[in-house]
């Protein structure tokens, strides 16, 4: 491509360059011509001013004035006879086509002006003034060597030009390109960059959004797959202990397993749904939900399957206000806080709703005792993890973006808090 910039500039500079010089060339060699032919009139009538009608008839010598040695001066009769300077012997055809005015012409290789001289109304005698052609041409070839020079030195500018333009040009270009092929290639840690070419510059910045937006869309497809494999774990398995246990010790009531089966499919579907909308849009619909009666939704969700797992569960709950949270994502972090109690904590299981003057606590607390680094448990999959390092990190992200926070409030007995602040619907986040 700078190869292509630089030949179209100085292409358009030797035309632009060409169609002045040639007008100017013949201009020059018409304007050397007429002012050879001028000095030639001139040198002529001082030649005329001198003469007499006796010495044209022999009578006196005809003394010529000091000229040009570049400049030929003679005087003939009318017969053709030279009778003073040095011009041709006889008169040439232009000498003798003289009448009453002055005439020019090329004779030879001479640019040659003849003026009559009339005496008492009638012409008796003619004076020739000749200049070499090749002295006229030279003052022309030295006026088109200055215009050519002139060229020589614009078609320079225009490459030097062309070529600081073109690489100025050609370089972001070439960043630009080579940050599509990085942004192809899954790097989308594309910048801004900055040329001082405004188009260029607004086109680095569409490429720098647009790897932003892939990266972030990328990560979000990334946590949804992770989350979504981590989450339907725990209703997969409940679905599918109970399709065992209805095959092992089938019960009189039919529609039973079904039922459980829907419930949990239910979930399935729920679970699936939050993490799509968490993940595609980053935002969920709010709605203010009142804690103490929420408990009785969650102690139907996970009495019966923590009796089956052999855990003993208390629910408690404490009169208190309205908070603003999405209720799929409130019952997707219970899930996640009391099914890790389940999977790696021990003895018996308390979920808890207090109450406080400008906040609502919800706690799980379980009897085990926790052996890792606090500050570890909601690092994305941590290598110290017993599992797959996903469950907390999610439940956290999660309440953060409905404006809460969970954090690990005890060691021993283990408990987290997930902190609700009360208040109305934020109409910017519904």
């Amino acid at each position: 491509m700078r190869r292509r910039i630089l030949i179209a500039i100085v292409g358009v500079t030797i035309l632009a360059t060409a169609f002045l010089t040639v007008p100017l060339a013949i201009v020059s060699s018409l304007r050397a011509r007429s002012e050879s032919v001028r000095e030639l009139e001139r040198v002529a009538e001082r030649v005329a001013a001198d003469i007499s009608g006796a010495s044209l008839r022999g009578g006196d010598q005809i003394d010529l004035p000091a000229i040009e040695s570049a400049v030929s001066v003679a005087v003939y009769l009318r017969n053709g006879t030279r009778i003073a300077g040095n011009g041709p012997a006889t008169a040439d055809e232009l000498v003798k086509a003289t009448d009453r005015l002055t005439r020019q012409g090329t004779v030879g290789s001479s640019l040659v002006v003849t003026r009559p001289v009339v005496i008492d109304e009638q012409t008796k005698g003619v004076i020739w003034a000749a200049e070499k052609l090749s002295d006229t041409e030279g003052r022309v070839r030295h006026d088109i060597l200055l215009l050519v020079a002139f060229d020589l030195a614009a078609i320079g500018i225009a490459a030097a030009s062309g070529w600081f333009l073109s690489s100025r040009l050609v370089a972001p270009l070439e960043l630009i390109r080579d940050d599509a092929v990085r942004l192809g290639g899954g790097d989308f840690a594309i910048r801004r960059r900055v040329s001082g070419v405004a188009e260029l510059d607004a086109t680095s910045q569409a490429l720098s959004g647009t790897a932003k937006r892939l990266e972030t869309a990328l990560h979000r497809e990334r946590e949804f797959s992770a989350n979504a494999s981590h989450q339907l774990r725990t209703p997969l398995t409940a679905l599918r202990l109970s399709i065992e246990g209805e095959v092992l010790n089938p019960r009189d009531d039919r529609l039973a397993v079904l039922n459980e089966s829907l419930e949990e499919i239910d979930r399935l579907e729920s679970t699936i749904a939050t993490l799509l909308d968490v993940a595609r849009r980053g935002t969920t619909h709010r709605t203010q939900v009142e804690l103490s009666r929420w408990m009785s939704t969650a102690r139907l969700r996970w009495s019966s399957r923590l009796t089956e797992a052999g855990q003993t569960s208390r629910f408690e709950a404490t009169p208190s206000g309205p908070v603003t949270i999405s209720l799929p994502i409130l019952d997707e972090i219970t899930d996640i806080l009391i099914d890790n109690a389940l999977a790696h904590g021990a003895g018996g299981i308390m979920v808890a709703v207090v109450a406080s003057s400008d906040s609502v606590v919800l706690t799980v607390t379980d009897s085990g005792n926790l052996d890792r680094e606090p500050e570890q448990l909601f690092v994305r999959h941590d290598p110290g993890a017993t599992g797959n390092g996903v469950g907390l990190a999610l439940a956290r992200s999660l309440a953060e973006g409905e404006g809460g926070r969970l954090v690990l409030a005890q060691v021993a007995p283990t408990q987290f808090k997930l902190v609700l602040p009360v208040g109305p619907v934020d109409p910017a986040h519904p």
